[in-house]
């Protein structure tokens, strides 16, 4: 059994989760195990989303045009503002790119983020946080747990077989843990900005994972078309429509014990992730 720790107020609320039998969730929960015992901490413990009253659209827009501020002043990078109190898709999508450009590949940084100084790296990682945060206004709520020093490993073709659109309230989901866009994102976020070498299917998986309290879309009619529209380019980069890996959706690999929504009760208005934690149970 695993427990996610949060922060609510003055006291601790607590997840509990367990992997589900298979082998993608039993090579995931031996690396957060060993994670865990190694005693990496958290990487940014406010990636709870949309379950509290902290952040609203403005709140998010001003702290994005601050790291913006914060980024160039240390060197040139993003030529982008928003100028207005509302964020569109189209936005987001530019903001998302330009972090792209300048983060690079986790275990490869992009030569921008290798040379900036702590603090700038600090700054180009909330900015991102800050894209997500936004994107999840409105959702029924998300957790995202991210740690240091996190390895990663390739997929094994079997392991494809656990990506769906077909999630549930409570899944514990594989995290996407490199540089790039999933086909679906591109699709859901209507995104013609992102670079052909950044639509990128997962094909690594970490200790890293998120918990979800909303349903899945399930495989849209809209999807299916939009497929077909972009089959040629799709195509021409080596993505099938039929082919698991192209990992559309999410890998399951955990579920909350218990019922969801009274999870989601009780850990509303949960502000930090204090910690993770296992026994044998």
């Amino acid at each position: 059994m695993f427990y996610l720790d949060l922060k609510k107020g003055n006291y601790v609320a607590t997840i509990k989760f367990k992997e589900l039998d298979h082998s993608l969730s039993k090579k995931w929960a031996k690396v957060l195990k060993k994670h865990i015992d190694a005693g990496y901490p958290i990487a940014q413990p406010n990636r709870i989303y949309n379950l509290n009253n902290e952040w609203d659209e403005l709140k998010i827009i001003n702290q994005i045009n601050q790291c913006i501020q914060t980024i160039n002043n240390y060197k040139q990078f993003i030529d982008f503002k928003i100028l207005s109190q509302q964020l569109s898709q189209t936005d987001s999508n530019i903001l998302h790119h330009y972090f792209e450009l300048m983060r690079g590949e986790n275990d490869s940084p992009n030569e921008f983020y290798r040379d900036a100084p702590r603090e700038i790296k600090k700054v180009i990682e909330e900015y991102n946080v800050l894209i997500h945060r936004w994107e999840d206004l409105g959702s029924y709520g998300r957790i995202v747990v991210h740690f240091k020093e996190r390895p990663m490993f390739e997929l094994d073709d079997e392991d494809y077989q656990h990506w769906t659109l077909n999630y549930e309230p409570g899944d514990i989901r594989l995290n996407y843990c490199h540089k790039g866009k999933t086909i679906w994102d591109c699709f859901k976020d209507g995104d013609d900005i992102v670079g052909d070498d950044n639509i990128r299917p997962q094909h690594r998986y970490s200790p890293d994972f998120n918990i979800i309290f909303g349903r899945g879309p399930g495989k849209t009619q809209a999807f299916v078309d939009w497929w077909e529209r972009m089959s040629p380019k799709l195509n021409q980069l080596g993505f099938y429509q039929d082919d698991p890996k192209c990992a559309i959706g999410h890998a399951v690999i955990g579920k909350i014990q218990g019922d969801p929504d009274a999870v989601k009760k009780n850990i509303l208005g949960a502000t930090e992730i204090l910690g993770i934690r296992y026994d044998n149970t």
